[in-house]
């Protein structure tokens, strides 16, 4: 049999329109033992010249051979230079019939709503089941107190997955763990986890019981005692925070993003603007207690804050096509992040502790699918949608690539901050003439030498990406300000974390 498509060879086929729809699984599987990844654009790209021989000759895929159409447009993929384009518009005819790996939608058992869309009933059975979980006793493993701990405090289980990877995952396995023990309480077993929109105000429902804050039932750590109540910057100064350190921007900018890496951000060399930076800010304009790491997740707004995190990914996900092992392997870039790569294909990485032994005994692997393997969608929300895709821009390209300059705008990074130096969540601040122009935060815990994670990324980097209208014109300085000014002041000193250095680059786009 010869696979064949509806249409003629395409003109300009992209990686993510049409070239990873065109392996089917037995495919991948089959060159899989062999050493050649179907799923890596990396990896197809550079034995290109291989595959197509093999697929013109109808050598490949055994018992199916390509059609000449769909040889044809491979070979028109390398000819353009390998570009990897963005999906297909939602609805739009498949071109190729190899898309077995897409999967199949299910309707969703719980569906997690914008928090200000809520029913009278349904924000009912919310208060109902919150306030049933903060009752429990701290010995109980759906209690409030055992759910929150696993953020960090109590001492010695400690977790901490950000500025990885994993960071997506385990959040997810960690929200389905918080809302399975809301639907533990007696009657409660429907209610869903609503998310808070961070783009829109702080919603007034959080601002009251059980909502507002918690009691710790007994002591937790150093400087947090029993009866110790967490506590929020006044709302309106929240709502200032997140507009200077750029929170919405920074969404903006990661949903219009085609690779995991550039949606994440942080990790190998990527952009420290988009999803991380995001959540980083959006912690540190929050506080004090959502500012420390340790003890962030016992206020309560900490739960509809992740949640919305994880609305961002899996609508980034569906945008990506990359609800499924292949879909999102074919998003990373598996030479430059191999460890992104890794953390779904070895399975000695695909552990999320404690929840993987441990209810709701989930991995990396069955987190991807919040559809149909967790049975889990979102409402969308009532605020305006994020942007579609942007031309992909770069500070570095491969000299083999095509490029534009961007000339009217800058990315400014702040480099070689050793981040385990300083105690504590921080904020970095660019200025203008003395002049806050742009702050981006970075969350962390106070004992940050402690975290394996942290010391295994010790080194940050903060990136401004402005007009450069912006910057022109004055002279600019940066200064980082730690949250625990007890230790060093109001300015943490540069020269004991490591001396930083500033580079100001062009964006260079492609494709």
């Amino acid at each position: 049999m010869t696979l064949t498509s509806t249409t003629a060879p395409v003109t300009n086929p992209t990686w993510y329109g049409q070239i990873r729809d065109m392996f089917t699984t037995r495919d991948q599987n089959h060159m899989a033992a062999q050493g050649l990844d179907l799923a890596s654009y990396d990896s197809v790209v550079n034995h290109a010249g291989s595959i197509y021989q093999q697929v013109a000759g109808g050598n490949m895929p055994p018992d199916t051979p390509w059609s000449p159409d769909w040889v044809s447009t491979f070979l028109n993929w390398m000819n353009n230079g390998y570009p990897k384009g963005t999906p297909l518009a939602p609805g739009a005819p498949m071109e190729f019939s190899a898309r077995s790996w897409l999967s199949t939608t299910t309707p969703a058992a719980r569906i997690r709503k914008d928090i200000t869309t809520l029913s009278n009933s349904e924000l009912a059975l919310l208060k109902k089941a919150f306030s049933a979980i903060v009752a429990k006793p701290p010995s109980d493993p759906n209690s409030y107190f055992v759910q929150a701990g696993y953020h960090w405090f109590p001492e010695p289980d400690t977790y901490c997955m950000h500025h990885v990877p994993g960071y997506n995952p385990w959040h997810r396995a960690y929200l389905v763990s918080f809302e399975n023990a809301l639907r533990s309480v007696p009657g409660c077993e429907s209610v869903t986890l609503p998310y808070w929109d961070i783009t829109t105000p702080f919603p007034d429902v959080l601002k009251s019981p059980p909502f507002d804050q918690y009691v710790l039932p007994q002591a937790i750590g150093p400087g947090y005692p029993e009866g110790h109540v967490t506590s929020r910057f006044p709302y309106e100064e929240i709502a200032q925070r997140l507009l200077t350190n750029g929170v919405t921007d920074d969404v903006y900018r990661a949903m219009s993003k085609t690779d995991w890496e550039d949606f994440h951000g942080f990790w190998s060399d990527a952009a420290y603007n988009t999803i991380i930076a995001a959540h980083d800010s959006g912690h540190n304009s929050i506080g004090p207690t959502m500012q420390n790491q340790e003890v962030a997740a016992f206020d309560p707004v900490f739960w509809f804050f992740h949640c919305n995190w994880d609305r961002l990914f899996w609508e980034w996900q569906k945008k990506m096509v990359a609800t499924d092992l292949h879909g999102l392997l074919t998003t990373i870039n598996e030479t430059n992040d191999p460890i992104s790569y890794q953390i779904f294909t070895d399975t000695a990485l695909q552990a999320l502790n404690p929840f993987t032994s441990n209810p709701p005994e989930l991995s990396t692997l069955t987190t991807i699918d919040s559809l149909n393997q967790l049975g889990i969608d979102y409402q969308s929300p009532v605020s305006v949608s994020t942007p579609g895709f942007l031309p992909r821009t770069r500070r570095l390209v491969a000299a083999n690539q095509s490029f534009k300059v961007e000339g009217d705008r800058i990315n400014v990074r702040v480099n070689g901050i050793n981040r385990l130096k300083i105690p504590g969540s921080f904020t970095v601040h660019l200025q203008k003439d003395g002049k806050t122009i742009a702050s981006r935060g970075l969350f962390q815990p106070v004992a940050v030498q402690t975290c394996a994670n942290c010391v295994a990324n010790a080194i940050a980097h903060f990136d401004f990406e402005l007009p450069l209208s912006v910057i022109q014109g004055g002279t600019l300085s940066v200064w980082v300000e730690p949250v625990n000014k007890h230790f060093v002041g109001e300015r943490f000193p540069q020269k004991l974390m490591g001396n930083p250095t500033i580079e100001v680059h062009l964006l260079l786009q492609t494709e």
